[in-house]
């Protein structure tokens, strides 16, 4: 078994790109594609970049060139859920493109695929779920910084498991989050790449799974220096859920 693990951001793969054994470097469009053991699972880890566009070529190169049997992608998302705190994390049910509307269809459905909300790999996703509340139970508050434990605010952090809307927009206004709150079902958090890894995903048949972290709540009262946190909290929550993953895939 081969496992594709994708952030958008260097950031957010600092930590866990040193885990990584024999650790070969192949580079297709721009992207370093490292291959080799993670956590003992065989792992292609990689940068997508950021946007839909960017993580669906990275997603389609992991398939096709890597033949990955499955793939994870970690990162930071802005909560939409009120009930959503910055250091709360969120694992997909299915992925919605939020920003994609064509004449005459109904929202957010993609034509021919004839779908709107792209749905996770269940199984995936439960052993997601649970590493994820492994790691924030056991880990997450002593592998972050006290100062900047503090900093976020993040005291008491949850999971919960739900809908995340993508699109080819920072999110930073009362107006589109109430928007997005409104019109997309159950959502949790948006961000800019789940949906287009979930739509690559859907149509080569490989199972995926979506880990976000909430780094701000999307709207003009964020007060969370964005650059700050992926630096020095995306960055540990990334190797930390995906190693607790990776113990539950053997």
């Amino acid at each position: 078994m081969r496992i594709g693990v994708i952030c958008a951001m260097h950031e957010e793969v600092d930590l866990i790109r040193k885990d990584m054994q024999s650790d070969k470097i192949e580079t297709i469009a721009g992207r370093d594609f490292h291959i080799g053991k993670l956590y003992g699972v065989d792992t292609v880890l990689v940068v997508s970049r950021i946007g839909k566009v960017a993580s669906a070529i990275t997603t389609s190169i992991l398939i096709d060139r890597f033949n990955v049997d499955k793939v994870v992608f970690s990162g930071t998302a802005g909560g939409v859920d009120p009930k959503m705190n910055v250091g709360d994390a969120v694992v997909a049910t299915s992925s919605v493109q939020h920003d994609f509307k064509v004449p005459g269809g109904d929202m957010f459905r993609i034509p021919l695929l004839d779908i709107s909300y792209l749905p996770t790999d269940e199984e995936l996703s439960k052993k997601a779920m649970e590493a994820v509340q492994e790691y924030i139970s056991n880990d997450m508050l002593n592998d972050i910084p006290k100062q900047y434990l503090d900093e976020f605010k993040i005291i008491s952090p949850k999971v919960e498991m739900g809908v995340i809307a993508s699109g080819d927009e920072f999110v930073c206004s009362k107006e589109r989050n109430n928007w997005l709150y409104e019109n997309v079902k159950d959502i949790k958090c948006v961000e800019m790449e789940g949906a287009s890894v979930a739509q690559a995903c859907f149509e080569y048949g490989v199972p995926y799974a979506i880990i976000r972290v909430i780094s701000d709540c999307a709207n003009d009262d964020a007060s969370v220096d964005f650059d700050l946190f992926i630096k020095e909290a995306a960055c540990h929550f990334t190797r930390g859920t995906v190693k607790a993953l990776f113990s539950r895939l053997g």
